[in-house]
């Protein structure tokens, strides 16, 4: 198994370790095609990117290089609605290399409806089954409402954190092109989501590192391990060389 890129990556300007060239340099030490600065939009309390960092955070990834490894400006956006909705504006979003979106517990939602989903039903389904199921309703939709709404490069860890249909996220992910995250950091959390996306449809998937230090990079080996447990095809994992296909 020879990793192909990692496309999840962060640094010191959010909430990891390490700066964007020693990301850089660990991706090419791992002989990565590409790696991914995808830091969270600014949405997520406490570790979000402000908008004022922005144009910064563009300058040092694009004046950042390798002459063996692609750097991507990537982020990691937050579905702030249950109408899909993300925390990245347009221009933010034309100028990224990939948009990364998914949900995260800790968000600013907008709207009524979003504030009461989040942290009221949220709450709620703690001690409710119905409410437990309205949940699940919601956030399945907000984001399949993202994936059709936007122009989604990849879905992350689905179903970690907050409850999903992960079979009906597949099947427009499928339709829309877009590949849901075998995230490693998260692997034990979306098992059962990421079994149910490969049976319900052809979807493709990337693994990722979800790198919070330089040396996690690349480290794509228990993710590797779970797709075979899963029985999940090889060749739906794009980013990742398999040595059968090496021979």
């Amino acid at each position: 198994m020879r990793p192909l890129a990692d496309y999840h990556t962060h640094t010191r300007w959010s909430h990891a370790s390490g700066s964007i060239s020693d990301n850089l340099r660990a991706a090419e030490q791992m002989g990565l095609q590409a790696v991914g600065i995808a830091e969270h939009g600014p949405n997520l309390l406490f570790v979000g990117v402000p908008r004022r960092r922005w144009p910064a955070l563009r300058q040092t990834v694009a004046g950042t290089r390798s002459s063996s490894t692609r750097l991507l400006f990537n982020m990691e956006a937050n579905v702030i609605s249950i109408a899909g909705d993300i925390d990245l504006p347009p221009a933010v979003k034309e100028d990224l290399d990939m948009l990364l979106v998914g949900l995260h517990p800790r968000v600013v939602p907008v709207g009524l409806e979003g504030w009461w989903t989040y942290y009221g039903l949220r709450w709620l389904g703690l001690l409710s089954r119905p409410c437990r199921h309205r949940l699940y309703d919601a956030f399945t939709q907000a984001l399949v409402s993202c994936v059709q709404k936007h122009r989604v490069d990849i879905v992350v860890h689905p179903g970690y954190g907050l409850p999903i249909d992960s079979g009906e996220l597949a099947g427009v992910c499928a339709k829309r092109g877009t590949r849901l995250e075998i995230n490693c950091r998260h692997l034990e959390a979306i098992a059962r989501d990421i079994s149910r996306a490969a049976k319900a449809s052809d979807v493709e998937f990337v693994i990722s590192s979800d790198a919070h230090h330089p040396r996690e990079i690349g480290g794509f080996e228990a993710g590797c391990r779970f797709v075979d447990s899963l029985g999940i095809d090889r060749e739906r994992i794009i980013n990742v060389a398999w040595q059968e296909k090496a021979r």
